[in-house]
């Protein structure tokens, strides 16, 4: 008899511990779901002297493991294991990185390949997409690139947005950073948001 009860109490104890966290994860996914697989609830948000429109699903994630600068802004959504960052690179930085090409390279070239170099090295077996120009839609002239790849060799890839943005002589990359599988119908959010970017 006392086995069944401790069998209960065990089950009890899973079952209630478990639905609060179930039942949020599912309200968000079922919240992109409804607004045609785009984040919902943006709000303005502020980082060193720009704002852009940010989820209001993210958090503060107090992260730097997969940013450059100590000063990046780094957000997450838990329930969808989905990373952000935000980072100021600034003229003393472009030199240093400039100094480190062979060839002479544009500020925002150096910046953004760069960037693009550091995150292949972190991970096992990178593919990098081609460097594009951010859209129209951006205010500001930039880049924007898809790297995926695993920091381990047995975890399942991720693909990490990246774009690089020249606003007024300062540069910004911006990364969103999710599980490959889920990262297809982001895209356009990792867009609007980049849209959105004002000083």
């Amino acid at each position: 008899m006392k086995f069944k009860t401790i069998i209960f109490l065990i089950v009890v104890a899973v079952v209630t511990t478990a639905c609060p966290g179930s039942t949020y994860n599912n309200n968000q996914l079922k919240a992109i779901q409804q607004n045609g697989m785009d984040f919902p609830e943006l709000r303005k948000t502020y980082y060193n002297g720009i704002h852009f429109m940010l989820c209001d699903f993210f958090v503060n994630d107090y992260s730097d493991n997969y940013t450059l600068q100590a000063n990046a802004e780094t957000k997450i959504i838990y329930s969808m294991d989905l990373n952000f960052s935000v980072e100021l690179f600034l003229s003393q930085d472009v030199k240093t990185i400039q100094y480190a090409f062979d060839q002479e390279i544009s500020p925002l070239d150096a910046v953004h390949d760069n960037y693009i170099i550091q995150r292949q090295k972190s991970l096992a077996e990178p593919t990098a997409s081609i460097k594009k120009p951010t859209p129209k839609s951006v205010k500001y002239p930039g880049y924007i690139q898809v790297v995926s790849g695993s920091p381990y060799s047995n975890e399942n890839p991720s693909a990490y947005f990246l774009a690089t943005l020249d606003i007024e002589g300062e540069y910004y990359v911006f990364q969103m950073i999710g599980t490959h599988k889920n990262m297809g119908y982001l895209y356009d959010d990792f867009i609007d948001l980049l849209s959105s970017v004002e000083k």
